[in-house]
């Protein structure tokens, strides 16, 4: 019996093998190949139709998508996501060979952990598959409805793997006010048509030769370069009359108004505290730093709630309790906690800089984030809980410029963030510098504001201490071995509101090369931005994360016996958005060794590669080219 059990299943493998061979495609392969350059996996068709269903007084959206793929390779195992949450949901998934034949598949559904998350209910689904051999060709199907059509907010033409033809359908019936944004659709020849057939209006969207996402660091997101669709679902005729989804900004602070009057509130058990936190203050401004900061220093941010928890605010109780909350929770803690205190504390929404959108946009996509803004006469206070470290009066880069809309009873405010300069995030350096013996010493000073002294504090604050040490050493020189001394001669105070000051002595012995009489110094060990050259394939702008300015200056004493016979060039590169300035000069026996770079707004745009490589390469010659000393005969 057990061999014949063993004989079946050899017949069924070689059956399957047999199948597995007679669906591939040589041809396809070769044509593919010589499109899409090393690759593994194309999806030679992908069309995907969201249909709008109109049942009695709901409206839900089918969404079908059908991938045609093919392998580049053998034995080639592959991954397909759904995603879904509470208001998506998968209704079938199913994988065939391109002759109909059914593909058996591993599944596993769960939850997803998302970055920067608003609404992070979000869950996939994971099918696993194998492509036997070079060629073969199967189709992947799946089916999942928006049971509310607010959360179908985007839909992209990339996807993970390269696609030859990609079509986008939407069709919409008589009745449904649906608008489609473009975005991002220029350079990749997108055809588009509407047409009207049987009461409903098929919009039908056609790319081809899609390259494959690229994932780049230091992207501001995919939503600034790839093509997409943002999908606004304004309103829709029923037996009964006409409901509203999103019609307009007005509706979608409603809708978020709606979900926050559920939460309960209890300040009763958190208003000792408050009482606490503000004995013995006077003016609103310490006060509201009392808990500002608190609540920095006192809850853990996490950034994962379910279901409707998404976008509905965690009670305060439960957050100040558990002493952690996502961004929500956090930013309804620091209300309740302000209004306990006497002060006029608002909910505010907002979408950071990884959403290219405004309240224009009337949709779930354009805010991922929450924070609190309170008002004391004509000041305005804009906290967020989630930034750690962060000195109040001043916002995060990820926030500035953006757009808010802050509760106002049955109304909101719409306004900016207020936008710092470069200024606020600059990083100076000050070193004296000798010659002893065949090293190189001397003290320093580094200050740091802004985004990096906030990082620098949650970093230093966040390590053993042992470790902490380490951190200022580096800070203080980046690159030294063993032998070098390195001696921080401070430890910087935990201050949010001053700048994050380090002080070092040092002393190093690789900067110095002496041959015959010439002796050779580098003054610049740090060489800042000299291997940021950027890639002529890189799709996105290149962002920092911040603004940038950095200024170094040092002094070295020319030792005696010695005189400068070789000076660096320096160099001086101005830009609309980014400048170098770089100079050496010789001052009454001392050279002068100064180094600023600007990045105006932290962004090096595509176009602006070309311009930004030419400076870094000239800056690499700067670096490479060392001030020599000649000993005097």
């Amino acid at each position: 019996m057990r061999f014949v059990t063993s004989l079946m299943a050899i017949v069924l493998l070689i059956a399957e093998t047999a199948t597995a061979q007679k669906n591939t495609n040589p041809e396809r392969v070769q044509a593919l190949k010589a499109a899409f350059k090393d690759t593994k996996i194309v999806g030679f068709r992908h069309a995907s139709s969201y249909t709008y269903q109109l049942e009695g007084e709901n409206l839900s959206v089918l969404n079908e998508d059908n991938v045609d793929l093919i392998s580049l390779v053998g034995n080639l195992d592959h991954v397909r996501h759904v995603f879904y949450n509470d208001n998506l949901k998968v209704e079938e998934a199913d994988l065939h060979f391109l002759g109909g034949k059914t593909v058996k598949m591993g599944s596993s559904c769960g939850h997803y952990e998302v970055d920067d998350v608003f609404y992070s209910d979000a869950k996939v689904c994971t099918y696993r598959f194998n492509f036997l051999y070079e060629g073969t060709e199967m189709s992947f199907h799946s089916k999942t409805r928006y049971t509310d059509p607010r959360y179908l907010t985007r839909i992209y033409f990339h996807e993970s793997e390269p696609t030859s033809t990609r079509e986008i359908t939407i069709i919409v019936p008589d009745g449904v006010d649906v608008e489609l944004v473009e975005r991002n659709f220029d350079g990749f020849n997108i055809q588009k048509t509407v047409n009207k057939k049987d009461g409903k209006t098929i919009h039908t969207f056609k790319a081809e030769n899609l390259k494959g996402l690229k994932t780049e660091e230091n992207s501001r997101g995919m939503s600034y370069y790839y093509p997409h669709l943002v999908v606004l679902t304004r309103k829709y005729k029923t037996p009964t009359g006409e409901k509203t989804v999103l019609a307009s900004v007005d509706d979608l602070y409603k809708w978020y108004g709606s979900l926050v009057g559920q939460v309960n509130n209890d300040p009763t058990v958190f208003k000792a505290q408050v009482e606490k936190l503000t004995a013995g203050l006077k003016t609103p401004e310490e006060k509201i730093r009392a808990i500002y900061y608190w609540v920095q220093d006192n809850i853990k941010y996490i950034a994962f709630e379910d279901g409707l928890a998404g976008f509905i605010p965690e009670s305060a109780q439960n957050v100040f309790t558990n002493h952690y909350g996502d961004c929500k929770g956090m930013a309804n803690l620091l209300k309740e906690m302000l209004k306990v205190a006497g002060f006029d504390a608002r909910l505010t929404w907002i979408g950071t800089n990884r959403i290219p959108y405004t309240y224009d946009i009337p949709s779930l996509c354009v805010d991922n984030h929450m924070i609190c803004t309170v008002t004391v006469g004509n000041k305005e206070y804009i906290l967020d809980g989630t930034e750690k470290y962060m000195a109040i009066g001043r916002n995060a880069e990820r926030i500035q410029g953006k757009e808010m809309l802050i509760e106002n009873g049955t109304g909101y405010i719409r306004k900016q963030v207020p936008v710092s300069d470069f200024n606020a995030n600059l990083i100076s350096r000050q070193e004296t510098l000798t010659v002893q013996g065949e090293s190189l010493s001397g003290e320093g000073e580094l200050t740091m504001h802004g985004e990096a002294r906030k990082n620098i504090l949650y970093l230093s604050t966040h390590v053993k201490q042992e470790d902490q040490r380490k951190v200022f050493d580096r800070l203080a020189v980046s690159e030294y071995a063993n032998s070098d001394q390195v001696k921080v001669t401070n430890t910087p105070p935990v201050d949010r509101e001053k700048p994050l000051e380090v002080k070092y002595s040092f002393s190093l012995g690789n900067k110095i090369s002496t041959f015959d009489n010439d002796m050779y110094i580098e003054l610049d060990w740090n060489k800042s931005f000299q291997d940021l050259t950027m890639e002529d394939t890189r799709i996105s702008d290149y962002y920092f994360d911040r603004k940038v300015k950095q200024k170094t200056s040092k002094k070295f004493k020319v030792p005696a016996g010695y005189s400068v016979s070789h000076l660096p060039k320096g160099m001086s590169e101005n830009h609309k958005d980014f400048t170098f300035e770089i100079s050496f000069k010789v001052v009454n026996n001392e050279v002068i060794y100064s180094n600023e770079i600007t990045v105006k707004d932290g962004l090096v745009k595509k176009a602006d590669f070309p311009e930004w490589n030419k400076c870094i390469k000239e800056l690499k010659d700067v670096y490479n080219d060392q001030l020599v000393l000649t000993k005097s005969k």
